[in-house]
């Protein structure tokens, strides 16, 4: 018998048992950006209804995305994992038996979040023409029912990146927003979300 043979069909047996409960980096990524434009934009497409929170029965979830080609072998353990670490962590949160995206929607259907005292400052990145926009018109939500801002300025400059090679860094003073009336509500550890901003409230960082 090639030993060598027989040495790589262990090793292949033993990588396909221990893939068989945690996909791949690849295949999460994917698993985590399929779940987001699901509960933050088209529930719809896999056969959901979101309550006021924006929250949706795991089980119909997994039901709904198991009739999606690519997703038949998503299991309850996959979106538990997905939502307690890395960048899903972020995303999604898990209570009890239901899940819904922290923040990012774009549905008609209003999602609730219960108001929130915020830090003194937070932060926008963002690309240097639209941060001109901002500065003379404010920060409104676009597309998304909220205003998206980050905790500190890291966080801030990594959203900027996304937007641009050399982004700007918006700070927002939480007090004077919040005496005219802006709401502020936390969605995730470094994550806000706000009411739109009037440009007084806003200047340049960096």
């Amino acid at each position: 018998m090639d030993r060598r043979n027989s040495r790589g069909g262990r090793g292949r047996r033993e990588h396909r048992r221990g893939g068989a409960s945690r996909p791949r980096p690849a295949a999460a990524e994917r698993l985590s950006r399929f779940l987001a434009f699901v509960l933050r934009h088209h529930p719809e497409e896999i056969g959901l209804t979101l309550d006021e929170t924006g929250s949706a029965d795991l089980e119909a979830v997994l039901a709904g995305l198991r009739r999606r080609p690519g997703f038949e072998a998503v299991r309850r353990e996959h979106i538990e994992r997905l939502a307690a670490s890395g960048p899903g962590a972020a995303r999604f949160e898990i209570a009890g038996d239901c899940i819904r995206a922290r923040y990012g929607h774009s549905l008609r259907q209003p999602i609730a979040y219960p108001a929130a005292a915020p830090p003194e400052d937070l932060f926008h990145g963002t690309s240097p023409e639209i941060a001109e926009m901002i500065l003379s018109g404010g920060l409104t939500a676009g597309e998304r029912q909220r205003v998206h801002l980050s905790a500190d300025t890291p966080a801030a400059r990594e959203v900027g990146l996304r937007r641009s090679p050399s982004p700007v860094i918006l700070r927002i003073d939480t007090a004077s927003a919040a005496r005219a009336g802006v709401r502020f509500y936390r969605a995730a550890p470094s994550v806000w979300l706000s009411d739109d901003i009037p440009p007084e409230h806003i200047t340049r960082l960096e």
